[in-house]
């Protein structure tokens, strides 16, 4: 773990910290500003809301960060807080309360919304409250806004406002990495002389000859059902919506690499290498069975999930990440990869309701943790307790390297680094720095015919840097209301049905010979293309 974390350090760029002049002057301005947020809100003694955000596996309640997240941000308002916090855990369960809770019209004073677009509805609608005043008024967001390419059409709604606090990143290295990976046991594939796949075809063959070797077992598994389809989707370059290609937008499923790849998967499902539990397993029942014996391979995980299977003491099992498999069209797709620079992803982000008592103070405070001091508490810790200062670089502290379990010590503490434990209101951005040398993020990982142990962000970020797929760097679009509703009336059942379908035909429910009458359907159900070419006319705005 400590050689991993030292190759870390060595591919890295060299990046200076002047951590003593930086926090002199983050304690200069945060006195200033607690004085002037005094006077200005001098009649408010207690802030009380209620906030709704995701959690990821570990609740960071009661963690140092959180206390300390509370404490600073009491002491910057000058104001107490009295926070209801409700967490609920990251994936369908959050997605499916968050929708029934904006549809309903009756929404926390402070949640996480997915998808811009439904952001600027429902702001539009009066649910949200415009913040654009808010980011004139606050430094640290906006910084992060104006330092955003094209952030006019990628975070502002069409009438120029800004609903949300977008997810923030700082990426001062020269890696454009993604966290995703697939997955396999090696010490299975090296037991049985079995190839770490590098094709399509020989992911297909490994799990014919493990289904061989352990007929009880469903080789494929699946970490999240969605990240069976991305997994697949990265081999073949298909996508099961509207995506850009590298030169326009277009349909995924009107495309034929859609269709092989759906192929490929009910391949896998009727031959039974795949586990038929893949659209009813959630992350609690499906992560086991990596350990137990009961899943192979993985066509995408969460790359820091290798770490967790293989630190565990009990398990004894040794996994590895890998790249995509490749394809008759090309090296797989790296999905999701991070952007170098500062600035914001526009996926999700945190709103206010329109209905919050003191939103100019809810929107002082949710800025705040776009300040250094509030990213490296998020990003790092407590100096002297979690990392120290050394040449003017930050490193963890030797009680956490030399922890036994490094990522569950950070996660005691609630160090948003290790994407388990994330204090604070979510997202708080992120120290991109901080999690490409965090030792936590050692996994092994195979490439080019060898396993080494090695970060996962600097693994996909070197390895992968000329496979990324073209809609991870898309032209930014931005639609009116109007054209908003035009599409998602037009799409949502579109997708709905297509998500449907996809189900269906992995498990031969539908078959491909009905194909063309799959895509009738499609054409019958709205008139997707006039959707696409909304899509394509902004590129030549």
């Amino acid at each position: 773990m400590k050689k991993g974390w030292m190759i870390v350090i060595a591919l890295m760029m060299t990046v200076t910290l002047m951590a003593g002049c930086s926090n002199n002057n983050s304690s200069e301005s945060g006195t200033t500003k607690e004085s002037a947020n005094t006077q200005d809100n001098n009649s408010v003694k207690e802030l009380s809301f209620e906030v709704m955000i995701p959690k990821f596996g570990v609740d960071p309640a009661d963690t140092l960060i959180q206390k300390e997240w509370q404490k600073e941000m009491e002491s910057y308002l000058g104001v107490k807080l009295n926070i209801k916090w409700n967490r609920l855990q990251w994936g369908n369960e959050y997605t499916e309360k968050s929708k029934v809770m904006l549809a309903s019209g009756e929404i926390p004073d402070v949640m996480l919304v997915q998808g811009k677009d439904q952001i600027d509805d429902y702001g539009a609608e009066g649910l949200l409250a415009d913040l654009t005043p808010y980011v004139n008024e606050n430094p640290n967001y906006k910084t992060f806004v104006e330092a955003t390419p094209d952030s006019e059409k990628y975070l502002y709604s069409a009438d120029k406002k800004i609903y949300a606090f977008f997810d923030g990143y700082n990426n001062p290295t020269d890696l454009e990495p993604s966290q995703f990976n697939p997955a396999y046991r090696l010490d299975i594939f090296e037991k049985n002389g079995i190839k770490i796949p590098e094709t399509i075809d020989e992911f297909y063959d490994a799990a014919k000859k493990l289904k061989e070797l352990y007929p009880d077992v469903y080789p494929v598994g699946i970490s999240q059902p969605w990240l069976l389809y991305n997994g697949f989707f990265n081999s073949f370059h298909a996508n099961s919506g509207i995506y850009y290609n590298g030169e326009k937008f277009v349909f995924g499923p009107t495309e034929e690499n859609f269709k092989e790849a759906l192929q490929f998967i009910n391949k896998l499902y009727s031959e039974k290498l795949l586990d038929p539990a893949f659209m009813t397993d959630d992350l609690d029942q499906s992560r086991p069975k990596a350990t137990t014996g009961k899943t192979f391979m993985y066509p995408d995980i969460f790359s820091g999930y290798v770490t967790e299977f293989n630190t565990n003491n009990q398990a004894s099992v040794k996994w590895t990440n890998s790249l995509f498999p490749s394809s008759k069209y090309g090296k797989g797709w790296q999905q999701w990869a991070e952007p170098s620079g500062k600035g914001l992803n526009n996926d999700s982000g945190i709103v206010i309701s329109a209905n919050a008592k003191h939103p100019e103070l809810l929107a002082k405070l949710i800025d705040h943790q776009y300040s250094e001091k509030m990213m490296d508490l998020m990003n790092w810790g407590v100096e002297g307790t979690t990392y120290v200062v050394k040449d003017g670089k930050k490193e963890l502290a030797p009680s956490i390297l030399n922890a036994s379990n490094i990522y569950e010590e950070l996660n005691k503490y609630g160090v948003g680094t290790t994407n388990k434990a994330r204090a604070g209101i979510v997202w708080t951005p992120q120290d991109k720095l901080a999690k490409y040398t965090d030792p936590g993020s050692i996994t092994t990982f195979y490439h080019d015919g060898k396993a080494e142990e090695i970060s996962y962000w600097v693994a996909n970020g070197t390895y992968a840097k000329d496979a990324v797929s073209p809609n991870d760097f898309a032209p930014r679009v931005v639609f009116t209301k109007d054209e908003n509703d035009k599409k998602a009336s037009i799409m949502t059942p579109i997708d709905t049905y297509v998500n449907e379908s996809m189900i269906k035909f992995i498990k031969g429910e539908m078959k491909f010979s009905e194909w063309d009458d799959f895509q009738n359907k499609l054409k019958k159900m709205g008139d997707y293309e006039e959707v696409v070419k909304m899509f394509n006319d902004k590129l030549n705005q």
